[in-house]
């Protein structure tokens, strides 16, 4: 079979999906009314209002599917968008939160657009690159969409995929795949890897990569201002110790909640407190009453939310929130507050096998991180955290329970530890950048 004829049932099969896909987000949009938006732009490519692009200067298209990718690569637009502030950009995601974290992240670069990726489909990838009018597309980790990269690069658009990691399961399915994967990748103008790991397995499907420049994640800036106000809910807040559960996601609190419970967590450390933040903003409510139904088993008192616990625009906090032994993280955008009130943070996606979560912005804000067995999705920065000391590893979070009470000593170390290894690792955006600075 060639390669036109794969992608030709690619496409069929894509478009057959359609009606499933419109289910899809309709049963998405139950719990997240965001999903019903948008849809014009998913499936018929109708992009709100880009002007072309004035004689002389250049539009950069970025897309980043969600949240962690519109993070990872916010170092790297922002540096180019301060050496070449007459470009323009256009900025595309897949998911709501992505789009949300998008327009923070993005709003003041020269005469941004955003809008959501439609299919790839063809027709909506032309339709899509007529109106976006793009020099350059710059695609981030993973996502290797065969008709957008193809069609781009016919177009003349010089593609990039950038901070590109892929694990060895993954690289096998694409290999497996060749027909297909091989053309995409090729057609890549510029491929930088994350790392030399990741850099060996696009080599071994047959598109070596232009560079191995680090993880860009790294180089997220800080925000004090969150700092300051995890550390105001520290001093607010009377316990002693405060375990953060960061990024947690569906099955992974129920575990969380019996280990504390098997373990007699809140009966062995009576002043300690426990804080779980979900990965995905539509589960709020239903670990909230997870939590609820916990805390009536283990005699603790009811659960608060931090949406709950402190008035808008300030961070005094309000009746019973002293008191909790379980809260809810549930807000968006304010991870570095909860990882500075922390003393150390339980890695979400890695009890269960969804491949962990970024544990490189905990490090950064000198959390220490204690992870699970399933680390796929950042398996270098994991293997790299181990070595640091700044991150422990066990096989199941009862482990991890019984281990801090045992006496686990030595915290101090590892916020050092930390700090270090999240300073020790940046640079990415500065190779990435003179890479991709002598191809654009």
């Amino acid at each position: 079979m060639s390669a036109r004829i794969f992608l030709w049932l690619y496409s069929l099969i894509l478009f057959l999906l359609q009606p499933v896909l419109a289910l899809y987000l309709l049963k998405r949009s139950i719990r997240q009314s965001e999903y019903r938006q948008g849809w014009e732009q998913r499936f018929l490519a109708r992009l709100p209002e880009i002007n072309p692009v004035p004689p002389g200067q250049q539009r950069i298209w970025v897309h980043a599917v969600s949240v962690g990718e519109a993070h990872a690569v916010s170092p790297l637009v922002q540096h180019w968008a301060k050496v070449y502030p007459q470009h323009q950009w256009a900025i595309s995601c897949t998911t709501p939160t992505g789009l949300v974290t998008c327009q923070q992240l993005y709003s003041a670069l020269n005469n941004v657009q955003f809008f959501y990726l439609p299919y790839d489909l063809p027709y909506l990838v032309a339709r899509t690159l007529k109106q976006v009018h793009a020099h350059a597309l710059w695609v981030v980790e993973t996502e290797l969409w065969p008709n957008l990269l193809l069609g781009a690069a016919k177009a003349g658009v010089n593609t990039a995929l950038l901070n590109a990691r892929v694990s060895p399961t993954t690289g096998k399915r694409l290999a497996q795949f060749g027909l297909i994967s091989k053309p995409v990748l090729n057609s890549l103008g510029t491929l930088i890897a994350q790392t030399h790991a990741d850099a060996t397995v696009f080599e071994n499907i047959g598109r070596p990569v232009d560079a191995v420049c680090g993880n860009l994640k790294f180089d997220v800036a800080l925000k004090p201002e969150l700092a300051t106000m995890g550390r105001s809910w520290r001093s607010a807040t009377q316990a002693e110790q405060v375990v953060l559960f960061a990024s947690s996601r569906e099955g992974e609190e129920a575990l969380l909640l019996d280990a504390l419970n098997r373990s007699q967590f809140f009966k062995r450390m009576p002043k300690a407190s426990v804080w779980i933040v979900p990965r995905h903003p539509q589960r709020f409510d239903e670990v909230f009453d997870l939590m609820v139904e916990a805390a009536t088993r283990m005699g603790v008192a009811r659960p608060v939310r931090r949406s709950a616990s402190f008035n808008a625009g300030s961070n005094i906090a309000l009746a019973g929130f002293g008191q909790a032994r379980l809260v809810l993280g549930d807000s968006m955008g304010e991870m570095p507050a909860y990882y500075s009130v922390a003393d150390l943070a339980l890695l979400g996606g890695s009890w269960l096998p969804f491949g962990g979560q970024n544990l490189i912005e905990a490090c950064a804000y000198g959390c220490p991180v204690w992870m699970g067995p399933n680390t796929f999705n950042f398996a270098k920065a994991a293997e790299d955290a181990l070595a640091a000391k700044a991150a422990r590893r066990f096989e199941h979070l009862l482990a991890a329970c019984e281990f801090y009470l045992s006496g686990f000593q030595g915290n101090d170390e590892a916020k050092k530890a930390a700090f270090a290894y999240a300073r020790g690792h940046r640079g990415a955006t500065q190779r990435s950048f003179d890479v991709l600075n002598r191809t654009i």
